[in-house]
């Protein structure tokens, strides 16, 4: 086994990186515990490396560390919702926990050809409510909050302007500021959180 031909091939350089396959990855394991000077290299790799990223990195906005506490405090009250201090919803919501949440305010069977609310958090920035409708909901344009919906249960087809989406348990969407939107409701019934944001 040449050694130093092992150390010059670059494939310690690849297995810090994270650029080897398991097969390889595993290969170079064993020489790394084989060989002491393969290790040692490996070591000196790894501390230069690192002086690399110290010394070229770039700093974040100071804003971008805001963001990610946010978005980690959001993230942390999705775990256990708590109908006194809710998220907003977005993309990333679990529907299925929404639904428990508000399982027990949906009303049991005889909201035909209407549509029922229940507002479950409300401030100046923010609306969020509970909806269960069997009709249609006609069109509308908003320009002064963000309106954003999570389906819960039921299917739906919302027309944004001139693009069409068929959406079911689980989809979430934010319709943008301006835009004539219409839902046309395809099951029984559907249930779905809606939030407002104002702008």
């Amino acid at each position: 086994m040449n050694v130093q031909a092992y150390i010059e091939s670059g494939i310690l350089e690849m297995y810090a990186l994270d650029q080897l396959d398991p097969n390889e990855r595993e290969e170079v394991e064993g020489m790394i515990s084989k060989f002491p000077e393969i290790r040692i290299e490996f070591e000196n790799i790894q501390v230069t490396l690192e002086m690399y990223a110290m010394t070229r990195g770039i700093q974040p906005h100071p804003r971008v560390k805001e963001k990610i506490r946010n978005s980690i405090s959001k993230l942390e009250k999705e775990l256990d919702l708590d109908l006194r201090d809710l998220p907003l919803i977005t993309d990333l919501s679990d529907y299925k926990k929404w639904l428990n949440l508000v399982n027990d305010l949906i009303p049991g069977e005889g909201v035909k050809d209407e549509m029922f609310t229940h507002v479950l958090h409300q401030s100046d920035k923010v609306v969020q409510m509970l909806v269960v409708t069997s009709t249609d909901i006609g069109e509308e344009v908003h320009d002064e909050s963000l309106e954003s919906f999570l389906i819960l249960k039921g299917k739906c087809k919302c027309t944004v302007g001139n693009d069409v989406r068929f959406m079911e348990a689980g989809d979430f969407m934010t319709i943008p500021l301006n835009k004539n939107h219409n839902v046309e409701i395809l099951s029984d019934q559907v249930v779905a959180i809606l939030q407002h944001v104002a702008v």
